[in-house]
């Protein structure tokens, strides 16, 4: 079982940019069944079990590393900014959530995690359109989701 897993708020401009992918990819006719797509928005550790119950899970976010504005991106979680020791829910982010997924998950195993993302600059409040940089991006970063289901089929 292979989860998708794309976060954003859709209402900060750019920073919605999951949110976007995820509306592409429900409308996909072509979806496996072993392919469950979800709508994490800003769920924080409340996206926990969207990780539950499959061997891979490819989050898909809004970057910010200082990189080209619309770049897409494939990394794994240890290419990630490490979250800082203070933990503040307001500022909870992708990293913080993989690094808790060990000591929710336990004895259970930890799905393989790959993050998709594109770079965003300046995000903008009160709009739900992306910028056309992020909008080329979306599809981008749907033909990689793609790739990594194909990627993950049985053999």
């Amino acid at each position: 079982m292979l989860h998708v897993v794309c976060f954003g708020n859709v209402w900060q401009g750019d920073d919605g940019f999951g949110i976007h992918v995820f509306r592409r990819l429900r409308g996909l006719k072509s979806l496996p069944r072993r392919v469950k797509v979800f709508e994490g928005g800003l769920a924080g550790l409340g996206a926990i079990d969207y990780f539950a119950g499959c061997r891979k899970a490819v989050v898909v976010d809004a970057l910010k590393t200082g990189g080209q504005v619309g770049r897409v991106r494939r990394l794994g979680p240890r290419d990630l900014i490490p979250p800082g020791p203070e933990l503040s829910l307001h500022a909870f982010g992708v990293a913080h959530l993989l690094r808790a997924l060990p000591v929710v998950f336990g004895d259970r195993a930890v799905p393989e995690v790959v993050v998709i993302g594109a770079e965003v600059g300046a995000t903008q409040s009160f709009t739900d359109t992306l910028t056309r940089p992020l909008e080329a991006a979306v599809g981008r970063t749907v033909r990689l989701v793609r790739h990594e289901m194909r990627a993950t089929e049985p053999r």
